[in-house]
Parts: C-alpha cells; structure tokens; sequence
C-alpha cells in the first residue's frame, strides 16, 4: 500500500463508518415498525433497498453488475458468494428486487441496532458452536424456502481478512441445496474488498469506487445426493474464484 494513500483511506473509513450508523440511527424507526410484524417484512426488504442503495451511494461506490440475467425468478434458490467486505450487504440489497433472507453468525444478535435486521425473525442466526442451534437455523432456512423465498448464505462464514483470497468453505449452503433441491447462484464480488478491505481501521484498503459484481449461471442440484456434496462444494468455491484469480493471480 502506498504510504500516500494511508491518510485519505483512513479518513474514508472514518467517513464511512460514521455515515453507517448515523443512517441506522436514521432509519431505525422505520425499521422497527415495519420489522415488528413478518407481515411487513416484504416492505421492510424494500426499504433496505433503498437504505443499501443510499449507503453505496453516499460512500461514493457504483456498482457494475455483469450476469443478471442469471438471477432465477419466481421460485426459491440460494445466493452464495465471497464474502470480502461490509460492503457486500447494500450491493446484494441494490442487486436483487425480491425479498431475500439472511443468514448470519449468532454474534450479530450483540450488536447494537443493526441486531434488529436478525432478531426481528426477517433473518436467520446462526450459532455454529451450538450443533442444537444449528439444527435449529437449519429448519428455520428449509421453512423459508418451502415459503418460497431465496436465502443468502456466506459459505466463508464471515467477512475474509485475507481477500480477495478465499477461505476455507463451510458445508451449510451447499447441504441446504441438495436437502431442497433447490439451484444455487453463484456470486463473486470481485473489487469489493478494496472498497473496504477488512484489516482495522489503520490498515488496509477502502476508499470510493466501482463495486464489480459477477453474477454466475445458477448450479442445478437436481438429482445430486448427499455423497456428491464435498464435489459440488468444490465446484462452487472453483466457480467464485475464477475471477478472482484471473484478476489477481500473479
């Protein structure tokens, strides 16, 4: 990293995280009302919408999508993509115009306003120290695709601190797939980690630009059994790093 570009990297992590919770501040009132009830989760997924696309936005990152055509309509199926920033959040929101659910590590339940998004019922924690809890979270995600809607599931786990490089991928998403045999897409985020990288606040890349987005053609499950899981698992993580390897590979 240029030693020049220490100061104005920090001052946008400043920036942006300060633009993140005041907003949240903002909205949290129109989220609390519209997340009180799963009837209005539909309108409070519209919101966000709007709250992700204000957030990209005002923190000076256009996103550029390649592959929507690719993303499926009118029945369920589940997102998978690297998980290389916060940044990944308001784009998945601004990408996709229908409601989605969440899935994220039991740790958001302490984390002050933004739990509502999880606490509320709209999406789905995960406790993957409690076999129980995940046991739990597994049947919560099977009931909202039998309800019809998408899932996002981050087969990393959390944000990588070593992208673009990905790390190990966990088997949930992957199992979610074949149990409901529904398809997954695939995503790769491919500049989002320089937009906010997360290495502190003193290190690391993060300032404004584009948010490259790829969105894959969907991975059929039809017909694939439980002993075929470790192969499809491969052919995913082998599908969302391809381009990042094409881009970064020395």
């Amino acid at each position: 990293m240029s030693v020049l570009l220490v100061p104005f990297q920090v001052i946008y992590k400043f920036y942006f995280s300060l633009y993140f919770a005041l907003s949240l501040i903002l909205f949290y009132p129109i989220f609390r009302i519209f997340l009180y009830k799963k009837e209005r989760f539909g309108t409070a997924f519209k919101i966000m919408k709007i709250y992700g696309n204000l957030w990209l936005f005002c923190t000076g990152i256009r996103l550029q999508v390649k592959g929507k055509s690719n993303i499926i309509k009118d029945k369920p199926f589940i997102i998978c993509s690297n998980h290389s920033s916060f940044v990944d959040i308001p784009c998945l929101y601004s990408i996709f115009d229908n409601y989605f659910v969440f899935t994220g590590k039991q740790e958001i339940e302490k984390w002050p306003l933004f739990n509502i998004f999880y606490t509320s019922g709209m999406n789905i924690l995960v406790d993957r120290k409690n076999k129980l809890g995940i046991m739990k979270s597994f049947k919560k995600m099977m009931k909202t695709i039998d309800e019809g809607h998408p899932i996002v599931i981050f087969p990393e786990g959390t944000i990588s601190k070593v992208a673009p490089s990905l790390t190990e991928f966990k088997s949930g998403a992957v199992n979610l797939a074949i149990q409901k045999q529904v398809p997954i897409i695939p995503i790769t985020f491919v500049t989002n980690w320089k937009r906010l990288q997360r290495k502190g606040f003193w290190k690391g890349k993060a300032g404004p630009g584009i948010a490259e987005v790829i969105i894959h053609p969907q991975i059929n499950t039809i017909g694939i059994t439980k002993n075929e899981s470790a192969e499809l698992q491969t052919k995913l993580k082998n599908i969302i790093n391809s381009p990042l390897q094409e881009r970064y590979s020395d």
